[in-house]
């Protein structure tokens, strides 16, 4: 029997990269997974490539009403320190932060546990995009501010959306049942708690 033999998993930002990931994981654990993106037609070409156990749902994550509740947000170490240039995506990461425990404070009640994973740098088709604009932003030359990043990661590397699958194959398994509102450290070390 797999972990998540008759279980169903509702995973958004799922048509690619760290989310994609957990729904392989997921499914291979024995779990039925809605592949949940903003963009129906990647969600269906994941869902396809996936296999029977996986389907497509259109879910706007900043439209409430398109959603109910989530185990395990992924909310990135942004949300743990300042950085400059990126005020408001590390202010929008603490607020994830924050929604997680009260989340699962309303949550629990219902027999839903609500923790969170926090990454740090995960490699994916998003870095070509943000390495331009630092690059413009601080003179240098493209890939540079990459390879400095991947560099400062004590493991001396960024993460793929693999590394963060075990954290979240445990954070849905009732091996976690008494773990609430908690934010975990998937970071290479980044930062220490």
């Amino acid at each position: 029997m797999k972990r998540f033999d008759g279980k169903s998993a509702l995973i958004t930002g799922a048509a690619r990269g760290i989310g994609r990931g957990f729904a392989e994981v997921y499914l291979a654990e024995g779990a039925t997974a809605a592949i949940a993106d903003i963009d129906p037609d990647a969600a269906k070409q994941t869902a396809s490539e996936l296999g029977g156990a996986a389907y497509a749902v259109q879910i706007d994550v900043s439209d409430q009403d398109s959603i109910d509740a989530s185990c395990v947000a992924v909310i990135s170490q942004a949300g743990r320190r300042s950085e400059s240039l990126v005020l408001v995506y590390c202010s929008t990461k603490v607020a994830v932060m924050s929604m997680t425990q009260s989340a699962c404070l309303n949550l629990i009640k219902h027999g839903i546990n609500v923790n969170a994973i926090a990454p740090g740098v995960v490699d994916g088709e998003h870095w070509e995009h943000v390495d331009a604009i630092i690059a413009k932003l601080e003179g240098k030359k493209p890939g540079q501010k990459k390879a400095e990043v991947a560099a400062s990661v004590p493991v001396g590397r960024f993460a793929a959306p693999a590394d963060l699958t075990g954290m979240a194959v445990f954070l849905a398994s009732p091996e976690s049942d008494y773990i609430l509102s908690q934010t975990y450290n998937v970071d290479g070390g980044q930062w220490m708690s």
